[in-house]
């Protein structure tokens, strides 16, 4: 094992029409819980020979300022976000000026509305606060199919034996590590028997083995329409809708570069790659291949099930509806060295019934509110609240700025930082007293904002072992700068205290309450934010 190298490789190049660009995702810095810095990472990179890098800390894009070029390296920030269902990465959006919340749908909502990528995070991993867990997900994502956090808690103590070799040949103590990820394969199957699913390979990487190392020995390979320009913006929207699609392969560099795999569909004079959606007729042809190891073996799947197996290269003629994806593996290892992304080819009613397996539906919204529980001209329910370190216009009455022209309540705010003192810096509107909505199913009211921010709605209730008395149950609004009529439903709220009774007493609650804090957007936050019509339904 001291000894071993990478397989060579063999084989035309690939005669496809697509640009090829390799990276790594899933990065972690000391800007959250990694060991190297973020020009350390990037470094890393260089070395291993990447064409780019996304680097995703834990919550933020505080590594923005060094996204773009550092050389040939194309730098993305994006973040690994954390919910109650699991982990999201999202990258291709800018800075935000709010936190994403704790909710899953809430979370891929943002990344949608920003026009980024989302990516569930290590879902099959073997801690259970780290697994993916929520059913039904709605919208556009794709799944860690490799992750490398997975790979290493899942790891067998013969694996393990083999990380004494790292520091006289880490890459191969590294590849020894790796097993076949068959329950998220397995995963990824089920959910592509529905809906397009893209995969990637995640590092999971925080430099506790060399980041340089941990790069060179799995990578995400793309396929893009035309090479990199060298304008940083153009190429991070390629490699941002090249992951989007699943436009590409994940890979097991560190058995060898497969850099130069090829999976294509090609009709009449027509020609498609990974991640694209296919007509069934006129009759399509597939082909796999490219420059890859002697003793290479490569599998068709279609729906999950095997229809092939061949040595060097694969021809598949008169293909029939279906999803067909490829698996590549070499002598003497059992996991794959390469899982493509999948070709879709069906008919029109069949690729648009997947895309309707995407779609969100549009939220619910209420014809009227059943009762009025402010509206800002005649009803005076809601007062504000601060904390002594947050700057709150205590006129909350705008005449004239609602959404009809009427008065709007206003939440001109200068949010304070945490320090000793003040752990929870907050603004809010807050109507406290007792009030009975069991014959209601949720609030509904209108809200603006100056820029994008996410506002905490509130229902408090009784419970004699939460602090104070009460519990209070939250869900969270993204505003726009545009007046948006929204609807919070009851049984949407959830609750993060630990003495929880365990249910909303909606035939007694305590108060309602619209709150800014540190949760929902970043200390030091100065902004305004309208809201109008408050009532029930």
């Amino acid at each position: 094992m001291l000894v071993w190298r990478p397989f060579a490789l063999a084989g035309p190049l690939p005669d496809d029409a697509q640009q090829r660009v390799s990276g790594v995702l899933h990065v972690h810095t000391t800007l959250s819980d990694g060991r190297g810095t973020p020009e350390e990472v990037i470094e890393a990179a260089k070395a291993a020979g990447l064409d780019y890098v996304i680097i995703t800390d834990h919550g933020h894009f505080d590594a923005k300022p060094l996204e773009g070029y550092s050389g040939k390296l194309l730098v993305i920030v994006g973040a690994e976000i954390s919910t109650r269902s699991g982990h999201v990465l999202a990258f291709g959006l800018p800075d935000t000026p709010f936190r994403f919340s704790d909710d899953a749908d809430e979370v891929l909502d943002d990344i949608r509305e920003l026009g980024g990528a989302a990516i569930l995070a290590h879902p099959d991993s073997p801690r259970q606060d780290f697994r993916w867990t929520q059913a039904e997900t709605p919208g556009p994502w794709g799944i860690e199919v490799l992750n490398g956090d997975t790979q290493w808690r899942s790891m067998r103590w013969l694996d393990a034996a083999a990380l004494l070799a790292y520091p006289l040949n880490p890459r191969y103590a590294l590849l020894g590590a790796l097993n076949r990820p068959a329950a998220t394969v397995d995963r990824w199957d089920q959910l592509l028997a529905r809906r397009n699913t893209p995969i990637v390979a995640g590092a999971d990487a925080h430099g506790f083995s060399s980041y340089a190392s941990v790069f060179r020995a799995v990578q995400n390979h793309l396929s893009l329409d035309r090479p990199l320009s060298g304008d940083a913006a153009k190429d991070i929207s390629a490699i941002v809708s090249a992951l989007r699609r699943g436009s590409g392969h994940v890979a097991i560099d560190g058995l060898g570069s497969a850099r130069g795999f090829s999976f294509v569909a090609q009709q009449g004079g027509k020609e498609w790659g990974m991640g694209d959606a296919v007509p069934v007729a006129p009759p399509v042809h597939l082909r796999a291949g490219g420059t890859l190891p002697e003793g290479s073996t490569l599998s068709l799947f279609r729906d999950g099930r095997l229809v092939t197996r061949v040595p060097g290269r694969l021809e598949w003629p008169n293909v029939s509806a279906g999803v067909y994806r490829v698996e590549v593996r070499l002598p003497g290892w059992d996991l794959p060295w390469i899982l493509s992304n999948p070709i879709y080819v069906f008919d029109e009613a069949g690729h648009e019934a997947r895309r309707g397996r995407e779609r969100v539906p549009p939220p619910f919204l209420p014809d009227t509110a059943t009762e009025i529980l402010e509206d800002f001209d005649t009803v005076r329910a809601f007062e504000p609240a601060s904390d002594q370190s947050t700057v709150l216009d205590r006129d909350v009455v705008a005449a004239g700025e609602g959404s009809a022209g009427s008065a709007a309540g206003r939440m001109r705010f200068s949010l304070g930082v945490p320090t000793s003192a003040v752990a929870s810096p907050f603004a809010a509107l807050v109507s406290l007293g007792r009030r009975d909505l069991s014959r209601h199913r949720g609030l509904v009211f209108s809200i603006k904002g100056d820029n994008l921010y996410r506002i905490w709605v509130q229902v408090r209730d009784e419970n004699p072992r939460s602090e104070e008395g009460t519990e209070w149950w939250y869900a969270s609004v993204r505003t726009a700068t545009e007046w948006r009529r929204v609807a919070v439903p009851f049984d949407r709220l959830r609750t993060r205290d630990a003495r929880s009774d365990g249910r909303l007493n909606l035939a007694d609650t305590r108060g309602v309450l619209f709150i800014v804090d540190t949760g929902s957007v970043k200390p030091g936050t100065k902004g305004v934010i309208w809201i109008d019509d408050i009532g029930v339904y």
